[in-house]
């Protein structure tokens, strides 16, 4: 069957062309699933197969029956005498678990079995697997799914890409994994850019081919992505959850399908349909650990220990606080970087002539202070995901030595005056109605407190509150109206900050490779060169160019130059510190400036760059025959000779060349009379 015509409208199978690119067989008929094993899924999954079915077929396979039989009798499932058949054994242990078994047993000795031929470490492989299997039915069982055999099938097929693509890839996947750099991502997506797709694609595409049901069609491409979107049968989605969820369960446990640290994420609608309170994670670990005795035992395998576990869930334990940690800064450093503009209308009570959201908030606080002398002025913002309130910025005329910023608040159903103004977009006084409504008046030190919604679009910012705290005046309902008007202005002043940031952020990039663009990268190396000239620190750029770029375009066509160009940018992004700026100055040329780095330093920087390449290169000749990648160099370092910024790029840029006319793929620095080379 044609798995475009059986998901006609879906996007989330790949074309049959993009397929054959990343396999090195000429025929796209490969590979092909042995006979037993389609046969064994469709008995799986077919809700009407009979015990005949099953025990017919697996007759005909005598190694196959030798090693199902040795498991029912092993003490894992605790028979009292020996069975010798497999209607027997369907009729002790029962058909549905003799029907997972016999799958099981084909699998392993189809896929894992000959795994002497190559590199790629099957066992470690159906380590996982199985771990995925058994978390995957245990999950289905805790949170009451109506075929928790079908989500172990799901769970025991979700990584068949994987050895799709280590027998039959032009770039088989040990090699991938060999030349995986020490840096923390999504595997998937370094599949896809070196590669040329990732397993999750390419095992569904050929799923789909052995004409498997749907469902683990659907598991299997998109137990990694996002699925909200694609309009699935409830069952569909809920059968994809289990399956993510078991899969980053099994990877935190140490037991992932290749031995990097590549954790998987979770995508948001796993929480959405799993609920996790219904779930005994403790229950769960427990089933896993009991299932996993028994295949140890039998297949021979040795599971991470205790230690081991602890091990692994620190690592992602850091691993994930590293990643918030990085967010955390990355938000306040765009925030930082926000730029003025010309003035923008005066409001009759707040003059926003900033697009800075804690100016444009500032502003307005001191600007409503002045009109009706409150005492204490504060901003809530609303976090969502935290489902609290949280003081942000705040005018406090008390000059009290204790700041509000920073004050948390968890709302609560009894939080009626709070409650009352989000859900009416209105002002409010809390007074103390409730005592949850007292507990916050206390918290703040005041009788009474003035709230006023921020809005944008129709949507909620935030909240206003006033008070006086001093002067114990009553907050006047009427002034709150007044405030209102301002909230209202503030909430589109705060919309237009938030726009100017997107669209100047997008506006700095390249869209192909999420590079600073050359507009942007120039601006940069104008403040560095500057700050470099007034004697702060050393100053060197490299220029770099993909050497016979033109021949991937003409050869492997323009998504091959695409995918090219994506590749060098990810290995630009991950060798430049922090401080350093790298962009895209046109075609197949970059600039990355190194501020704070001498002439030496960017040579050594420039080399480590040359060899990282040309080593990807030689993997991706599986992929591109014929056409190997390297590019060429340019350094230049700061003198006081060069008195601009466009001198010191035209230097890197006459170095760029010479290492051209020298025959690519090296190095060649200027600085002064000094001409270096490398290699």
């Amino acid at each position: 069957m044609n798995p475009e015509s059986m998901f006609a409208g879906k996007a989330y199978l790949p074309l049959a062309e993009d397929v054959q690119a990343v396999l090195s067989q000429s025929e796209i008929d490969l590979p092909i699933l042995p006979l037993v094993v389609l046969k064994l899924l469709h008995i799986t999954s077919d809700e009407h197969a009979s015990l005949d079915d099953l025990a017919l077929l697996v007759e005909t396979e005598p190694t196959i029956l030798a090693k199902m039989l040795r498991i029912v009798n092993s003490a894992a499932f605790g028979l009292s005498h020996r069975v010798s058949n497999v209607r027997e054994a369907i009729q002790r242990v029962g058909f549905r678990a003799i029907r997972t078994l016999a799958l099981e047993v084909t699998l392993f000795e189809q896929l894992v079995v000959p795994s002497r031929l190559y590199h790629f470490d099957r066992i470690h492989f159906w380590q996982h697997c199985l771990s995925v299997a058994c978390l995957s039915k245990a999950i289905a069982q805790e949170i009451g799914h109506h075929d928790p055999d079908e989500v172990y099938v799901a769970g025991l097929l979700h990584d068949i890409g994987k050895v799709i693509l280590d027998v039959y890839g032009r770039i088989p996947y040990s090699e991938f994994l060999g030349n995986l750099a020490p840096t923390n991502g999504l595997l998937v997506d370094e599949e896809t850019q070196i590669i040329g797709m990732g397993h999750d694609a390419l095992g569904a595409y050929f799923c789909a081919e052995w004409e498997l049901p749907e469902n683990f069609v659907l598991a299997i491409r998109l137990h990694h992505e996002r699925f909200a979107h694609l309009g699935l049968q409830p069952e569909q989605a809920l059968l994809i959850a289990i399956v993510s969820l078991a899969n980053l369960i099994a990877w935190t446990q140490g037991i992932g399908s290749v031995n990097v640290l590549r954790h998987p994420i979770l995508q948001p609608e796993v929480a959405a349909l799993i609920d996790m309170d219904q779930i005994s994670l403790r229950s769960l670990l427990a089933r896993m650990d009991s299932e996993v005795k028994g295949i140890a035992d039998f297949y021979n395998f040795k599971f991470p220990s205790a230690e081991t576990f602890r091990e692994n869930l620190l690592k992602a334990t850091i691993d994930l606080s590293r990643r918030n940690t990085e967010y955390h800064y990355l938000e306040a450093e765009l925030r930082r970087k926000v730029e003025s503009l010309a003035t923008l209308k005066r409001s009759v009570a707040a003059p926003h002539r900033s697009l800075d959201p804690r100016e444009i908030i500032q502003s307005t606080l001191e600007a409503v202070q002045r009109e009706f002398l409150y005492d204490r002025l504060y901003v809530f913002q609303i976090e969502d995901k935290k489902r609290k309130l949280v003081l942000t910025d705040c005018v406090d005329m008390t000059a009290s030595a204790e700041s509000l910023v920073g004050t948390e608040l968890d709302v609560t159903p009894q939080h009626e005056g709070i409650l009352s103004c989000l859900r009416q977009k209105s002002p409010v006084i809390v007074s103390g109605t409730t005592e949850a409504d007292r507990e916050l008046l206390r918290k703040f030190g005041i009788a009474e407190m003035g709230i006023i919604p921020v809005t944008g679009n129709d949507q909620l910012m935030g909240l206003i509150g006033v008070d006086f705290i001093q002067s114990g005046r009553a907050v006047d309902v009427a002034e709150l109206s007044s405030v209102a008007i301002v909230a209202n202005e503030l909430g589109m002043a705060l919309e237009r900050a938030r726009l100017f940031e997107k669209y100047r952020v997008k506006a700095a990039y390249d869209d192909l490779t999420s590079l600073h663009n050359k507009g942007s990268i120039n601006e940069l190396l104008a403040g560095v060169f500057e700050r470099t000239s007034s004697g702060k620190g050393d100053l060197s750029v490299v220029m770099v160019d993909i050497d016979h770029f033109k021949r991937f375009n003409d050869s492997f066509g323009h998504l091959a130059g695409d995918s090219i160009l994506r590749l060098l940018a990810s290995a630009l992004h991950r060798f430049s510190r922090p401080g350093d700026h790298v962009g895209r100055f046109g075609g197949e040329e970059f600039l990355v400036i190194l501020p704070d780095t001498a002439f030496e330093q960017a040579m050594q920087y420039a080399e480590r760059l040359r060899k990282e390449i040309e080593k990807l290169g030689k993997l991706l000749l599986k992929r591109y025959r014929g056409q190997a990648l390297t590019i060429s160099l340019g350094v230049a370092s700061y003198e006081p000779a060069v008195k601009s910024r466009e001198e010191l790029v035209a230097k890197a840029d006459e170095a760029l060349y010479s290492a051209k006319n020298l025959g690519r793929n090296r190095v060649v620095g200027m600085f002064g009379p000094i001409r270096k080379f490398s290699p």
